[in-house]
């Protein structure tokens, strides 16, 4: 009788124990649908001009030329360098001249 007893014991306490081993939710890993399908946030700014050439930059991988004292108006993504593409006095090919972020929303960058 105590041996069943024992045995009894051992099985239900076994059962319980394995029952939420088995049926335990799977780890979550959370990655949300918006992110997925979501356009990157985008920063506008305006670039000038103010050497006396005209020059280039390459915003990602877009060059984009700039016309002496005229302002150029982009909406570039989050992170985004603007990078010299052509040499001037003050800045060599291919030196970082912005790196874009939201504390630069409707800024206007001057380039000498």
């Amino acid at each position: 009788m105590k041996r069943r007893n024992f045995l009894a014991t051992v099985v239900i306490s076994s059962s319980l124990l394995v029952s939420q081993a088995v049926f335990a939710a799977p780890a979550s890993i959370h990655s949300p649908v918006n992110a997925m399908f979501g356009k990157p946030k985008t920063v506008k700014i305006i670039l000038v001009n103010d050497s006396g050439a005209p020059i280039e930059v390459k915003c990602g991988d877009e060059v984009v030329k700039l016309d002496a004292g005229k302002p150029v108006t982009l909406k570039l993504a989050n992170g985004t360098r603007v990078v010299a593409n052509s040499a001037t006095p003050l800045h060599e090919q291919g030196s970082l001249i912005a790196q874009v972020s939201d504390s630069l929303s409707g800024a206007t960058l001057h380039i000498k």
